[in-house]
């Protein structure tokens, strides 16, 4: 195996494992310089072993083989205030906004930005039905995961492996479900 090879390996390696990095966490992981990444994350790209996926103008990388709905819960798990919501309905299956708030230990208006996020990632849904976790609430809309077992998979799967170096949440999501 040739030196390119191998650098394309380690990079679609890199990414298979963590999901979802940018361009300068690639490069904190691979140890590569920067012309390397480019060249061979646009040699990955042209064969269709990696995709880019632009939040903004900031492309992250995933391969192939991860799912677009995948790869937006998998974002948003990457996120502070988004995991601590994923969080919370992963622990107690349903919440009102009040006891996101309260969970997530952030502002109504900061809770109420991300929330709409995950709405409108179609990752969380938001009703007035009972639930088991919310009996004494009333009308009150509460909200829950749209997909619990895939959100529960992606964070068994890609939590096991620790990414402090990149302020990954998928290490503490997992354990915190354990």
């Amino acid at each position: 195996m040739d030196r390119s090879t191998s650098n394309q390996e380690l990079i679609k390696n890199t990414v298979t494992k963590y999901p979802g990095l940018r361009f300068h966490e690639i490069k904190k992981e691979t140890k590569l310089a920067n012309g390397t990444i480019q060249h061979h994350i646009g040699q990955l790209k042209k064969t269709n072993s990696l995709q880019a996926r632009y939040v903004d103008t900031v492309p992250r990388y995933y391969s192939n083989n991860i799912a677009t709905d995948s790869q937006v819960i998998l974002l948003r798990l990457r996120q502070t205030t988004t995991s601590k919501i994923i969080k919370s309905l992963l622990n107690f299956e349903c919440q009102t906004f009040a006891q996101i708030v309260n969970y997530t230990k952030k502002s109504p208006g900061t809770v109420s930005i991300y929330k709409n996020t995950l709405l409108a990632d179609n990752i969380i849904v938001g009703n007035t039905d009972s639930c088991e976790c919310s009996k004494d609430h009333g009308n009150k809309v509460k909200y829950r995961l749209v997909d619990p077992k895939k959100v529960r998979l992606l964070v068994e799967e890609y939590g096991k492996t620790s990414l402090a170096k990149s302020a990954d949440n998928l290490a503490d999501i997992f354990l915190s479900i354990q």
